[in-house]
């Protein structure tokens, strides 16, 4: 209980992730202007990403360093860091106002990237929800 409750004011944004992530499944398309470099995805097993064809056809943009290989698709259980800076503190009263009057569940990290996560200050990158299963993921 302890540490859920320290996890809900350290926030995401701190980097450690989320180990009780309660997302649904998701997909995101992380953009570079106009080229789809990225499509982040969420489903039972955790999170996965690999470059889009698009991104593996060109030769202007580089690989991100996190993610040098354009032909390996990554998992892991948890989101990693680079899009979990994406997501502010919880500690912050705006952010608390905003989960509170939108009916967010803070520890869905999925809805959390969709509301908060189009643009960070942290990089050039844009990251749209795209649609999954026939619904579209909340606008952010």
């Amino acid at each position: 209980m302890f540490n859920k409750f320290m996890r809900m004011f350290r926030g995401v944004s701190s980097g450690h992730g989320v180990s009780d992530d309660r997302s649904a499944d998701a997909v995101f398309l992380l953009c570079m202007g106009e080229l789809p470099m990225l499509i982040l995805s969420r489903d039972a097993t955790g999170w996965s990403l690999r470059y889009t064809d698009e991104f593996k056809t060109q030769d202007r943009v580089s690989p991100l360093v996190p993610f040098p290989d354009v032909e390996k698709v990554y998992r892991s259980k948890e989101i990693w860091p680079f899009f979990a800076v994406r997501i502010p503190s919880i500690a912050r009263p705006e952010i608390q106002r905003t989960v509170r009057s939108e009916q967010l569940d803070y520890s869905d990290v999925a809805a959390m990237l969709s509301r908060f996560g189009k643009r960070s200050i942290a990089d050039p990158f844009e990251l749209r929800p795209q649609p999954v299963g026939g619904r579209r993921v909340a606008a952010m």
